[in-house]
């Protein structure tokens, strides 16, 4: 107790807030769906997506903040972009995570999408969030067999850590949570009904509500075992040991997630381009003392894969969340562009 409190007395708050636990809302109903080895949203659908965090033990509506707010619009393919996806088209693939998406914001890819003018070649967006490289090369593939299409070339937008990421899919109980608020776990993917609660402070209040009144834990986390996890990750020294080691010294194997980005090189005949893009504490500046940074650039220069950073400023992300606001996507979409522009012949 004494080198816990001791330690939090010296580190103070350095990271400028307590909002530590994540909350995703979305629309309740059929938001996701499960194929063999990746994920896509529902087809044609308009969703309404908000980020809130949580502190540790929330018991006030100040310990709810809500960072985000908007409407996802998915296609026939259920992408997040405008346009349907029609049999032999001719496109260009921007592949990557929630980055891509646009997770956090109104989808960057509809404005790229209105104003990219390059016929009669699409640009399709393939990110998709929480995925890495494995789950991108299912999807590609998938995608490309499913509407027969011939894909001109690809631009992959990476983070650092997609290549600590391996395929996952939402398992049962998560999706009853999302189609019918049937929830037996706190935090993470929560379905919801807006029409109940349309303003933000009513939102945080039944929200709260939930987290004060249930006592769940995250979803697979309903054990004695994970109760303990859960206080002992309360610790600030265990919780910053854990980091440091899953950062430094942790074993983990990045041959999937590098034999993927060779696959999709290969699928395009080495039309590709890679956007190393920035994390709020990670940008081309000091990529050097970040592990999975500094080994994914020795990966595409080994390979001679082209890339370039794509950093965003400090100011173009939320303030809690590690994703880019309106302003840090508009820097994103502009990279995709200049990306795109690399790859036309």
């Amino acid at each position: 107790i004494f080198v816990e409190y001791s330690y939090r007395a010296v580190k103070g708050n350095s990271s400028g807030h307590s909002f530590t636990k994540r909350i995703m809302l979305f629309q309740a109903g059929n938001n996701f769906l499960n194929h063999d080895g990746y994920f896509t949203y529902v087809p044609n659908a308009k969703i309404r997506s908000l980020g809130l965090f949580s502190t540790q033990n929330p018991k006030l509506k100040h310990d709810i903040k809500i960072e985000y707010d908007y409407v996802i619009r998915t296609n026939n393919a259920g992408l997040v972009m405008q346009t349907d996806l029609i049999p032999s088209d001719r496109v260009l693939f921007v592949i990557g995570d929630s980055f891509t998406e646009g997770q956090g914001a109104s989808a960057w890819f509809y404005d790229l999408e209105e104003d990219y003018n390059v016929p009669p070649i699409k640009p399709v967006n393939l990110g998709i969030l929480g995925t890495g490289p494995q789950q991108w090369e299912n999807l590609s593939k998938s995608v490309s067999k499913q509407f027969d299409l011939t894909v001109e070339g690809s631009v992959v937008n990476i983070i650092p850590d997609d290549m600590n990421r391996g395929i996952w899919t939402f398992q049962e109980t998560e999706l009853n949570c999302l189609a019918h608020i049937s929830c037996d776990y706190n935090f993470g993917f929560q379905g919801y009904d807006f029409k109940l609660q349309e303003t933000d402070e009513d939102i945080k209040l039944s929200v709260l509500q939930t987290l004060t009144e249930n006592k769940l834990l995250p979803a697979d986390e309903n054990s004695s075992t994970a109760l303990i996890k859960q206080y002992v990750k309360r610790s600030h020294v265990v919780f910053d040991l854990h980091n440091a080691y899953t950062m430094n010294f942790r074993r983990y194997n990045p041959l999937p997630n590098q034999d993927s980005l060779i696959a999709l090189k290969k699928a395009v005949a080495d039309n590709f381009y890679v956007n190393v893009v920035s994390m709020k504490t990670v940008n081309s500046a000091n990529f050097l003392s970040y592990r999975f940074a500094r080994e994914l650039i020795g990966f595409l220069e080994k390979n001679d894969i082209k890339y370039s950073w794509c950093d965003i400023p400090d100011s173009g992300y939320h303030i809690i969340d590690g994703h880019p606001n309106d302003e840090g996507y508009k820097v994103l979409r502009s990279c995709t562009e200049d990306a795109l522009a690399k790859l036309i012949k």
